[in-house]
């Protein structure tokens, strides 16, 4: 099962973001509906998509009618969109949020009864260069169904609110360089990574505007391109860089914060820490790949649960031995720095282009590339 091809569908349109439409049922995690963003063709669009459930397959199977094309996932509807998709969030079920190179954010609605996508809300030209035009609004976050926070290349952090046409707040030097990635680390508190490979800590309830903590890597000043934070540990984040290496931060310390791992051949475009497994983590690259980072082998050596021998690669980090300090080891995330812990790590999918953009629920892992197409693949095991 673990060894089976992926779904894919050829949509011709290269994808830049995925996103998973959140159940609207708050106890269960199970989705069949995505949404897509596209970036480098004549129109942009945001598209929402859904996958046939595995149940249907099933019957299919039984009937004797099975298609490997039925589990394609089906177009729902489409939008326009101005410029290049560069980021995409769900904000509630129905509404998803994306962000533009020409500087904008729109809100739109997904209405179920007519299928159809349309704009609610549209914040136009709101990241700027210093000659008043418009310029990428490269990233953006969201919490709770009301508030949304958008980053950019003018290295300013804009706070919106869904129910207001201007933003309610505007962080006009947040950074000097462009704002890479950008996610919530608690209800008013927000992580930046940028191009001189700083992680920067705003707390929107200060009138400064200034962060509140800095951290950075260590040598020379490799861009972040993204960050994700842990989804129960809020100190732990972990961060994608240009050269191609992953870095798990514990955001607790302030001398040694950062375990840094050898991984893609290049940037590292996306990562995402699986949302109910967090011992999971993939990430996915401009060399073409997408990886599964296994640490449940460590975390049974820091529980005392197994031999914790997981059959992986080995991979050790080049920060001092006791970055640790003193605190309580909680996530195996922490102790990558003993030569005794093992990852196990595999390539999920390998292509000649691009891997833009990932997002994983449940044990249906989604991707998106400059190969126009969109790939769905079975992680077992997970949920």
């Amino acid at each position: 099962m673990d060894d089976s091809p992926p779904i894919v569908k050829f949509v011709s349109q290269k994808i830049s973001k995925i996103r998973w439409k959140p159940n609207q049922n708050q106890y269960s995690h199970e989705t069949d509906v995505f949404a897509t963003g596209n970036w480098d063709d004549e129109a942009g669009k945001v598209c929402l998509w859904k996958l046939p459930s595995m149940e249907q397959e099933v019957m299919d199977m039984e009937a004797g009618g099975y298609d490997p094309a039925v589990r394609e996932p089906n177009l729902l509807c489409e939008v326009p969109h101005t410029g290049d998709v560069t980021d995409l969030e769900f904000i509630s079920a129905d509404h998803v949020v994306s962000s533009s190179s020409t500087g904008t954010v729109t809100l739109y609605r997904h209405h179920t009864n007519s299928q159809t996508l349309g704009a609610s809300m549209s914040w136009e030209g709101i990241h700027k260069d210093p000659g008043d035009k418009g310029c990428p609004c490269t990233c953006l976050t969201t919490q709770g169904e009301d508030m949304v926070v958008s980053a950019g290349e003018d290295g300013r952090i804009n706070v919106l609110n869904v129910a207001y046409r201007k933003p309610v707040r505007v962080i006009d030097k947040a950074n000097s360089c462009t704002i890479n990635g950008i996610t919530f680390l608690k209800q008013l508190e927000v992580i930046s990574v940028d191009s001189s490979g700083q992680l920067k800590v705003f707390d929107l309830r200060q009138a400064s505007g200034d962060p509140v903590r800095t951290f950075a890597l260590s040598g020379e000043q490799t861009p972040l391109q993204c960050v994700a934070r842990h989804p129960t540990q809020y100190h732990i984040v972990a961060t994608g860089a240009y050269d191609g290496v992953l870095s798990v931060w514990d955001l607790r310390q302030e001398k040694f914060p950062v375990t840094p791992l050898e991984a893609h051949s290049a940037a590292i475009w996306e990562v995402k820490f699986h949302p109910n497994n967090p011992d999971h983590l993939f990430t996915c690259s401009e060399d073409g790949s997408v990886w599964h980072w296994n640490a449940s082998s460590v975390a049974s050596l820091v529980t005392g649960t197994g031999a914790g021998s997981g059959g992986g690669s080995l991979f050790s980090q080049n920060t001092p031995t006791g970055g640790a300090g003193n605190m309580s080891i909680t996530s195996p995330w922490l102790v990558l720095d003993s030569g005794r812990q093992k990852l196990d790590v595999k390539s999920k999918l390998s292509l000649t282009l691009p891997l833009n953009t990932i997002d994983i629920v449940s044990q249906i892992l989604l991707c998106g590339s400059d190969e126009e197409a969109i790939y769905a693949m079975d992680i077992p095991g997970i949920r």
